[in-house]
């Protein structure tokens, strides 16, 4: 299937997390970690001390979870592989100061909308919408065909490069949801690259439903326990 590149700013890197819309490149701060379960007896959890916990969906199936900060720890990921080229993704980071949570999501639904516009205007899928969480107001996205989490591209979903099939069939499709919790801003995230017998309408709808279910279990359960966490004073 022939792609072109589109390299326009905001395409060339599409920041889930901070809707920026120049290249900023993301360096790794010390070592990633990885842990995998020969005997398949991970129970799922997800945390980082004081800021998030979750339960990761169908545990059994997970194959990798990396953790890692990047830029100095200031932003923080991690992500599991899953079976079928499947990656779901946690993503946390501070708000700056001065700003209020509302205010940054507020921020980062105006920066996607303008990249919504954008991609609309070279006919690629871009979806953004508002929804209610129990963290407040929540962005979901819905992406097809982005290159990420390769060595030229950069870590999903820090980094995303959108491409343009000249018969417009999906090759990838990412979903996301961004929201915020007094002085952290969260992403979770899911993508997969879509085999290449499933690259046709029923396959697309499959592919959506299976990454939304996924992103929105992570999304629940991070909600509810971080919830009960202490929150952290704004910086």
């Amino acid at each position: 299937m022939n792609t072109v590149h589109i390299f326009i700013a905001f395409l060339v890197a599409l920041f889930g997390m901070t809707g920026m819309a120049r290249a900023e490149p993301y360096q790794l701060s010390g070592k990633s970690y990885e842990m995998t379960w020969p005997n398949e007896g991970w129970d799922g959890f997800l945390g980082f001390p004081g800021v998030y916990c979750a339960r990761a969906p169908a545990p059994g199936d997970a194959k990798i979870l990396t953790q890692a900060m990047f830029n100095g720890g200031a932003v923080y990921v991690g992500k599991i592989a899953y079976p079928n080229k499947i990656l779901l993704a946690v993503v946390f980071s501070s708000i700056p100061a001065g700003r209020t949570a509302e205010e940054d999501v507020a921020k980062l639904f105006a920066s996607n909308k303008d990249n919504q516009a954008h991609a609309h205007a070279v006919k690629a899928t871009y979806e953004v919408e508002e929804r209610p969480s129990k963290l407040g107001t929540m962005i979901a996205l819905r992406i097809n065909n982005i290159e990420s989490d390769t060595p030229e591209t950069g870590p999903f979903p820090l980094v995303k490069k959108l491409l343009v099939t000249k018969d417009g069939g999906p090759l990838t499709m990412s979903v996301h949801r961004l929201f915020a919790r007094r002085s952290d801003r969260f992403e979770v995230a899911a993508m997969q690259v879509i085999p290449l017998e499933s690259r046709n309408e029923t396959g697309e709808h499959e592919t959506l439903e299976r990454l939304n279910a996924m992103v929105d279990s992570l999304t629940e359960s991070l909600q509810t326990c971080t919830q009960a966490l202490p929150q952290r004073a704004a910086k």
